[in-house]
């Protein structure tokens, strides 16, 4: 597997702002462009008392980075969120993937809270790799890594007029492919608007795109994707028993291939199964993913590497499925920004 991007600290190094005494929670939001190329920057802020707030924001990013303001006041009425931005005047992309940063809340009333955070570049670079099971064409995309009960997972991505590529390459201790009333392996990946609601109640439409693919075994001759949502699929379907056979996507490629204790996942999703998502240099959209490694590490959640709040845990966000094995935990919420961008240099 390969290690540029390797994110060993991703996950939060500090959580004050979570605490039961912080009036404020906060999460700085992945980059969806390389950060060289100065782009505005998000700090979600959500006040976690019955009263409003007043106080700053500040970020404070790796050193020699330059922000057009260190710190902005904000506002916010009872529990209100908000996403405050700042504009990158001076940055270094990093061939690890990795960018320390810390956000600062500071109160009118004296509170403070801060958060320590592993940001990575959440985006995915033009490109039209062969789906073949193999990353030799993916030198040029930004790898996001995470590491789960010991285990490596990398994540890239491209895009095409046509096409969005995945390539996901899982350290796991062996591969248990597509089978009937047991559990088996999968990645599982949610793509939506950037303006989709988060899954609040089982009446509500899903407002994602929903896939699952799995390698060929005893209940499915070759590797498949399945489609398991889209915007408009009720979200108390995506909670209901459904078999998987009528969901699977023909216009999908995948290729799923095991070598020395990794198994890559390599597939293009044409974007005519996705109309509500355009394809365009700069655009905004989530993507989040699930591993299923049952017999092994569990459940792996991209959402957890990205910062989501414990808060934003949500049954609803992911559809269920025979064959997987959820934990005591529901997953985070299927909303992790990513981006669109020509290059990543």
């Amino acid at each position: 597997m390969r290690t540029a991007g390797l994110l060993a600290a991703l996950a939060v190094a500090s959580v004050a702002a979570l605490g039961g005494e912080e009036p404020v929670a906060l999460r700085a939001e992945s980059f969806t462009v390389p950060p060289a190329t100065g782009p505005v920057t998000h700090v979600i802020v959500q006040n976690l008392r019955p009263a409003a707030y007043a106080g700053k924001v500040g970020l404070r990013m790796p050193e020699g980075w330059e922000l057009d303001r260190v710190e902005q006041a904000v506002t916010l009425g009872p529990n209100e969120t908000r996403r405050v931005a700042f504009a990158i005047r001076k940055a270094a992309n990093s061939d690890a993937n990795t960018y320390p940063v810390e956000v600062v809340a500071t109160g009118d009333d004296g509170s403070r809270a801060a958060r320590r955070q592993s940001l990575f570049c959440a985006s995915a670079p033009y490109g039209q790799p062969t789906i073949d099971g193999r990353a030799r064409e993916w030198a040029d995309a930004i790898p996001v890594t995470f590491t789960s009960g010991g285990k490596r997972t990398v994540v890239s991505t491209y895009w095409n007029r046509s096409d969005f590529c995945l390539l996901a390459e899982v350290e796991e201790e062996k591969l248990i492919g597509c089978r009937e009333g047991a559990a088996f392996d999968a990645v599982q990946v949610a793509i939506a608007p950037r303006d989709a609601p988060a899954a609040a109640t089982a009446s509500a439409k899903a407002g994602r795109y929903e896939f699952l693919l799995a390698a060929s075994g005893p209940s499915r001759p070759k590797d498949t994707c399945f489609l398991l949502a889209t915007p408009d699929t009720l979200l108390s379907a995506t909670q209901a028993a459904r078999g998987l056979v009528s969901l699977a996507v023909k216009e999908a490629k995948l290729v799923v291939r095991r070598k020395a204790g990794v198994t890559t996942y390599e597939c293009s999703l044409p974007f005519a199964a996705m109309p509500a998502v355009v394809p365009a240099e700069g655009r905004e959209f989530f993507f989040s993913m699930l591993v299923h490694d049952p017999d092994g590490t569990g459940l792996r959640d991209l959402g957890e590497a990205a910062g989501l709040w414990p808060s934003q845990r949500n049954r609803l966000a992911w559809s269920l499925w025979p064959g997987a094995k959820w934990g005591a935990d529901a997953p985070f919420d299927s909303h992790v920004e990513w981006g669109f961008c020509s290059s990543k240099h």
